[in-house]
């Protein structure tokens, strides 16, 4: 039996009621599984949302039938602003969830009206479009999720990669086989390894192709290593902001800190794009006292970048509080000092 339509409060409740699946998505800073717990605890204000960025919770929604898997799935990308403390404003998501229930009810998975609904949140400030980088690395984990095969462009890239070679070709190489490629890594020793010992050798440009898709998984520790040791001897800024974000989630985190350490190192000017990427991509490494103190510092020495990228990271509750800690710190620089003031009379 359906419930009645006006007891489905969430859209945690909405979901229970789909005779299919659902998979969730968080697509802030990366591509990355957003947990049912975390989303539902999250919609009823049991917690802050644990991956905000520029003030909103951007979120993927994928629901599929069991027996129809080869049938296109129903998908949603929808961003829930937050308050200052990362809590959902509650009353964006009721907006949404009227307006969805108003118009197919519980039946989200029926094609022709999820197509109605589509129609409508065209115009909604609800509704968002991820980057191609991040449709391509969405696209690559709803094939695998639903067991469809890879898009047209994967075996391309994988033969490429795969090659003794790779002077020419790579022009014709499409982004979505880099995601592809990088969403198979996991499961397949053979191919981490084929790629991790051309990581040494490609093109700059096929390396960024690469990289800007390797951030949305774990990468295998040999895939990591391979690629972080060419960030680390790149000359050019691009390449050395590329390998940082590939391996931002990888599992040899010690090295990768000793290296953002170096990055980071006081007395040097850093640029606005690395410190970009160690905001958006290094949030785990910002947890450990050492590197956050590194950022905060290098970020002190523009008031725009300081109010930007630090005033951001507030909104996450355990690096507020860590920020705090530092810029009260009898021990902090006077740069940041008052760098801090103005932040917080901006």
């Amino acid at each position: 039996m359906q419930p009645a339509i006006d007891s489905l409060q969430t859209l945690s409740d909405l979901f229970k009621e789909v005779e299919g699946n659902y998979r969730l998505f968080d697509l802030g800073c990366r591509l990355s599984k957003l947990s049912v717990k975390d989303f539902n605890e999250f919609e009823t204000g049991q917690k802050p949302y644990p991956l905000p960025w520029l003030k909103h919770a951007w979120i993927g929604i994928l629901l599929w039938q069991t027996e129809q898997q080869h049938a296109a799935p129903t998908i949603w990308f929808l961003k829930f602003p937050l308050d200052e403390q990362g809590y959902l404003i509650q009353a964006s998501r009721d907006e949404f969830l009227n307006q969805l229930l108003d118009t197919i009810g519980t039946n989200m998975l029926d094609q022709k009206e999820s197509a109605a609904m589509a129609d409508k949140l065209q115009h909604s400030n609800l509704a968002f479009t991820p980057d191609q980088d991040r449709m391509a690395a969405f696209n690559a984990q709803a094939r695998a999720l639903l067991k469809q095969p890879a898009s047209d462009f994967y075996e391309p890239v994988r033969d490429y990669m795969m090659a003794s070679e790779h002077a020419e070709g790579w022009q014709e190489l499409g982004l979505q086989g880099f995601a592809d490629l990088v969403s198979r890594l996991p499961d397949n020793d053979g191919l981490a390894k084929a790629v991790a010992a051309s990581v040494v050798t490609v093109p700059a440009a096929v390396m960024s192709g690469l990289a800007v898709q390797c951030e949305n998984v774990v990468l295998p520790y040999n895939v990591s290593q391979a690629l972080m040791q060419r960030g680390q001897a790149a000359t050019d800024l691009g390449e050395q902001v590329a390998c940082l974000r590939a391996v931002s989630q990888a599992p040899n985190a010690q090295e990768r800190q000793v290296w953002l350490l170096q990055l980071l190192a006081a007395g040097q000017e850093v640029s606005v794009e690395l410190l970009a990427a160690v905001a958006s991509k290094c949030q785990t490494d910002l947890r450990q006292h050492t590197v956050l103190a590194a950022f905060v510092e290098a970020c002190s020495a523009e008031q725009g970048i300081f109010n930007g990228l630090v005033g951001e990271l507030m909104y996450q509750q355990d690096l507020r509080q860590a920020i705090l800690a530092l810029v009260r710190s009898p021990e902090r620089s006077e740069r940041l000092a008052v760098a801090f003031g103005q932040f917080l009379q901006a």
